[in-house]
């Protein structure tokens, strides 16, 4: 399945360290002084980096159009399911990128789910808003006693409001700032969320699509040159993870794939991403662990804080297009309630436990019609619905 983006280029025809062009269309500079001109031939050759560029800008096309970073995570979000899923759809050995199809469209569970909580405080407050705004009928008053009755429809607005709104009133709003604590809470899970949704497409994407084009052997040799285009990319996480860094997980993956040993391919790939990317990205990241300890939210769910007993949602991997599973596939973080999603080792041992489920459904012929369903609707755009 050819997807959005991934098309062939003119440079992928083109052999490593040979000519982009032809000899003709070079620049030529001749020189006259002297008895003997010469004439000097700029020839550009295919560089691994030139490679690099081509595939890092493929990537930054899907989130980031023209230059433009698609300012909606939501909407950011469907993109990096999609080109997940058409990496899987276009080469079945890219098993990690199948599972993160389905990982990924979680994220986007958890920026809808942390969206509709937003939603419910917002509506809860302003019907209170217009409770304390709104005239009041004297009912009695006398002996010190005052008796009244607010509006009905005003009351019953503000009683359907806090019915649909899942936290708690007793809300704290300090100084200027017109979002409560919880809202800011909540506005920096999303925030955190998306943060490592993008980076670590982008760091990943485009290795798929270096191996895919160009093969193992070619990856091999260019990739401890993929950090010298560092200033030429999108990555907004510089502060804490390197670019580019030819981390061994990336080594192990393609060659597992290039042997054939594709379930070990996607725990090796399982390790870089979590270990590589998202550890110092966003779990070592003092305010975002202090949110998910003991809770269950994470890269994979939606909000989680301390001050919103009920609201988080169980941390779990459904392998279908919806963000429930209408069927036993679904992989739960842990029924621990002082689990640490924070802690790599914990998280490691649920990622691997979701690969080793994928890994078996793609086995049985009826449960991999079933997945390819759900992968082909993601990557058309969909999947991310209760």
């Amino acid at each position: 399945m050819t997807g959005q983006c991934i098309a062939p280029d003119d440079l992928d025809m083109k052999k490593l360290w040979n000519s982009t062009c032809e000899l003709p269309a070079c620049k030529r500079e001749t020189t006259t002084g002297g008895p003997n001109p010469k004439t000097r031939v700029e020839v550009p050759l295919l560089t691994c980096n030139c490679l690099w560029r081509r595939f890092q800008k493929e990537a930054e096309e899907w989130v980031a159009p023209g230059g433009v970073l698609i300012a909606d995570p939501q909407s950011r979000n469907r993109k990096i399911n999609a080109a997940y899923a058409q990496l899987w759809l276009a080469d079945n050995r890219f098993q990690w990128a199948g599972l993160a199809a389905f990982a990924s469209k979680q994220v986007g569970c958890g920026l809808l789910h942390a969206a509709k909580l937003q939603k419910g405080i917002a509506a809860e407050k302003k019907a209170h808003q217009r409770l304390r705004q709104a005239p009041s009928e004297t009912l009695f008053e006398g002996l010190g006693f005052k008796l009244s009755r607010t509006d009905p429809d005003i009351q019953s607005e503000v009683d359907k409001a806090r019915s649909e709104n899942p936290v708690p009133t007793t809300d704290i709003t300090l100084g200027d700032n017109s979002r409560s604590l919880v809202q800011q809470q909540l506005d920096y899970v999303y925030e955190m969320l998306a943060l490592g949704n993008t980076a670590l497409f982008l760091d990943v994407y485009p290795l798929h699509r270096f191996f895919m084009v160009r093969g193992y052997k070619e990856m091999e040799k260019c990739l401890r040159s993929r950090i010298e285009i560092a200033k030429d990319v999108m990555w907004s996480i510089g502060d804490s993870v390197r670019f580019g860094v030819a981390h061994k997980e990336i080594f192990d993956t393609f060659e597992a794939i290039e042997a054939g040993n594709i379930a070990d391919s996607v725990n090796y790939m399982a390790a870089h991403e979590q270990i590589n990317i998202l550890q110092p990205a966003m779990y070592d990241d003092v305010h975002f662990a202090s949110l998910i300890r003991g809770t269950h939210a994470s890269d994979i769910v939606s909000v989680v804080t301390g001050l919103l007993s009920g609201v988080p949602e169980g941390i779990q991997l459904t392998l279908a297009s919806q963000c429930k599973a209408p069927d036993s596939r679904s992989v739960t973080f842990s029924s621990n309630p002082l689990a640490n999603l924070a802690d790599k080792d914990q998280r490691m041992t649920f990622v691997l436990r979701a690969a080793a489920q994928f890994n078996a459904l793609l086995n049985n012929p009826a449960t991999k019609r079933q997945l390819q369903r759900s992968i082909t609707d993601i990557a058309s755009g969909n999947g991310v619905h209760q």
